[in-house]
């Protein structure tokens, strides 16, 4: 059984590593999301299916070779927002493009004593502070305004008489630049049962961008920041510009990557990082026993089936290089002496002769196919076979004594 096993190459490795980081970013993106159920059931399906092709159920094969194609473009059409999302992560565009964020401390320090001003007075507010990414693409039915976020203005906006007080305000490069906006709801399943609509609208544009919420209950008098999906509850103002500080402040020069940061990066999240490293690679080892790989060998050219009244004088090459395709099991177990070229000189005559290899000249083990051969033609020359020399009259006679 462990000889079945096919040994991984460096590029193996690679190839495994890559999509480990893949599967692990990818369960960040969508945990606690109906996305990362509908993986985990492709994936349960994907397993299935290498099953029945493995074991040759032909049947069950052919129905999940076009229910693939089906859910694809189903899956296309139902998660459209959240394969935007994903592209828009990986595209370095992002990090290249990065807006300067021009957020001071003494701004810092404003938003979060409005917020706990708002906390003491029970009126509910949602604050967002954009970073990079641009919120504005996910908001809805905002009104524009370009003003400094005093507290005095923002307090007006969310006071209950206002029309404007349902929503959220948008702040981006120390600027108020739209009210009253609507925010995608999120759908996690694990949020805790106090969060309302503002506290799900929060955590909904924090899974889509990378912007800082403010969120005040005014149930709780509460003041709640959400980042990256990720809620943090305040008791002091101090502590909440403090944050704000570090989050919106300018982006930080990456200086020398120290062996501590390659720990840390290991370390964190360590369980779910191995989890999608060993899916990967036992998903790994079940298709490549089953995939088809390329190889090349060097095989010798054997005449065999020599007509008996001719000589073989002279055969190039002596050698051809063969093209393989098979089973990657296969491949990895071919010999050079498991292959031979055979070339059958029955039919020839006497003289000078160009033979074209064919793949029934080719002997190959069980799994192993041949895609080409190099060189294909194959000089042969032929000649009469010397007869033998008469017996010489000359030679002595034995006499026979007659009694």
């Amino acid at each position: 059984m462990l000889l079945d096993i096919p040994v991984p190459t460096w590029r193996d490795i690679l190839d495994i590593l890559f999509l480990t980081i893949v599967a692990y970013q990818l369960y960040n993106w969508f945990r606690e999301t109906s996305a990362l159920r509908v993986l985990i059931g492709l994936a349960v399906l994907g397993a299935v299916y290498s099953v029945a092709r493995f074991w040759g159920l032909f049947l069950i094969t052919l129905v999940f070779q076009v229910l693939w194609q089906v859910l694809l473009i189903l899956l296309v059409i139902l998660f459209q927002s959240e394969i935007k999302q994903v592209l828009e992560k990986v595209s370095p565009l992002r990090y290249l493009q990065s807006r300067r964020r021009d957020f001071s401390g003494v701004l810092a320090d404003e938003i979060a004593q409005v917020a706990f001003d708002l906390a003491h007075s029970k009126t509910g507010s949602l604050i967002v502070l954009a970073r990079d990414d641009n919120p504005s693409e996910y908001m809805h039915s905002g009104q524009t305004i370009i003003a400094l976020p005093v507290p005095a203005l923002i307090k007006s906006i969310f006071n209950p008489h206002s029309p404007t007080h349902d929503g959220a305000v948008l702040i981006t490069g120390g600027r108020l630049t739209q009210m009253s906006c609507i925010l995608p709801l999120s759908e996690r399943q694990d949020l805790p049962a106090k969060f309302g609509t503002r506290h799900r609208a929060a955590f909904g544009i924090s899974e889509l961008t990378d912007a800082v919420c403010l969120v005040v209950s005014e149930e709780r008098s509460e003041v709640t920041s959400i980042v990256s999906g990720h809620y943090t509850v305040w008791q002091e103002p101090e502590l909440l510009a403090a944050q704000l500080k570090q989050l919106l402040g300018m982006p930080e020069k990456i200086g020398h990557l120290s062996r501590n940061f390659f720990l840390s990066l290991l370390r964190r999240n360590w369980k779910t990082k191995l989890a999608a490293f060993v899916l990967v690679a036992l998903t790994w080892m079940i298709l490549a026993s089953q995939q088809n790989i390329n190889t090349s060998i060097t095989a010798p050219v054997r005449t065999v089936k020599q007509p008996p009244n001719l000589v073989l004088v002279a055969s190039t090459p002596e050698t051809v290089r063969l093209n393989l395709t098979g089973n990657r099991m296969f491949v990895d177990a071919l010999r050079q002496q498991d292959v031979r070229v055979e070339l059958d000189l029955s039919s020839l005559s006497a003289g000078k002769h160009m033979i074209r290899l064919s793949r029934r000249d080719v002997d190959l083990p069980l799994g192993i196919a041949i895609d080409s051969v190099v060189p294909q033609d194959v000089a042969v020359t032929l000649e009469e076979a010397p007869v033998d020399a008469p017996q010489n009259s000359n030679r002595p006679a034995i006499e026979e004594t007659v009694p």
